[in-house]
């Protein structure tokens, strides 16, 4: 493994728990959260970069590389690697390329779980932004001095962060973890899972909106769909509610675009930010579900 002061930086992910036993390896909690974690690191270095995505050529000179994998426990070796770009890829960074690359990530989840932790105490946390901070993020009881790039990053991997959360349960999965070799870095274990899922609202007026439904569990009447109208066009997660058929929704699976009368459900992000968590469906307009009793 490349061990160079600016253009690697290795790093080592692992998954502990009950569930996690030799030649045992769960798949779509190694593999899902494993890609929420690349995502944190593409988002910190589009946000450094101040760009919307990778290009091609960058996709080349910057690399998430996977060295050994090792059983038991499920750990890997791995390392952030840039080629030809160190300071002059993040002017502002001290340490450059790489490893300021990975500070830059750490430090956005420490500011993160700092933040929700403080008001899950029932404390308000003081921040200060400064571009001028000798370290990226610095904490002091409920006192916060951090880099503005920090706290627009924290924001842009919040959601990532939730994602890894969900493959964290009780009895199966303790712990995942990306960090460093000085045991620091973003570790998730139950207590994230209680910070970073929020509590939600639902809102009490109805809206319709034009979807395009792509997955469906008619079991448990749960998917996903894709804004079209109605709403900033995003994908959502959703929730059939109600005694409605489920099979007008199989239908709607076949449709490129459908109307559906729904309920948003509401959260707050990190920077106190409402959105929307999730859709509540409560029926498809000009069919018989729409009228079914909801509750």
């Amino acid at each position: 493994m490349e061990n160079s002061t600016h253009n690697s930086q290795p790093l080592i992910y692992e998954i502990t728990g009950p569930e996690v036993l030799k030649d045992r390896i769960p798949l779509y909690e190694a593999i899902g959260s494993l890609r929420e974690y690349m995502n944190i690191i593409d988002r910190t270095y589009l946000t450094l970069a101040d760009k919307e995505r990778l290009t091609k050529k960058e996709r080349e000179n910057y690399r998430i590389i996977g060295y050994r994998f090792t059983s038991g426990s499920l750990t890997v070796d791995m390392a952030i690697e840039l080629v030809g770009m160190v300071q002059e890829t993040f002017p502002f960074l001290m340490p450059a390329g790489a490893v300021g690359l990975w500070e830059t990530a750490k430090s956005s989840y420490k500011y993160a779980r700092t933040v929700l932790g403080l008001w899950s105490e029932n404390k308000t946390p003081e921040i200060q932004q400064n571009i001028n901070c000798r370290e990226l993020v610095q904490i002091k009881d409920c006192n916060i001095e951090v880099h503005p790039t920090v706290v627009l990053n924290a924001e842009r991997i919040e959601d990532n962060v939730r994602a890894i959360t969900g493959y964290v349960k009780k009895g199966s999965i303790d712990q995942i973890s990306l960090r460093d070799k000085n045991e620091q870095g973003i570790v998730i274990t139950e207590e994230e899972k209680r910070l970073f899922v929020p509590d939600t609202e639902i809102d009490d007026e109805p809206e319709t909106i034009t979807v395009n439904i792509y997955r469906l569990d008619k079991e448990k009447r749960k998917g996903k769909l894709h804004v079209i109208e109605g709403m900033e066009p995003k994908d959502l997660l959703f929730e059939i509610v109600g005694d409605q058929p489920v099979e007008a929704y199989i239908d709607a699976l076949k449709q490129d675009r459908v109307k559906v009368k729904t309920l948003k459900e509401m959260a707050t992000n990190l920077s106190g930010k409402e959105y929307v968590a999730r859709l509540q469906l409560i029926g498809l307009p000009g069919t018989t579900s729409e009228e079914a009793k909801l509750f």
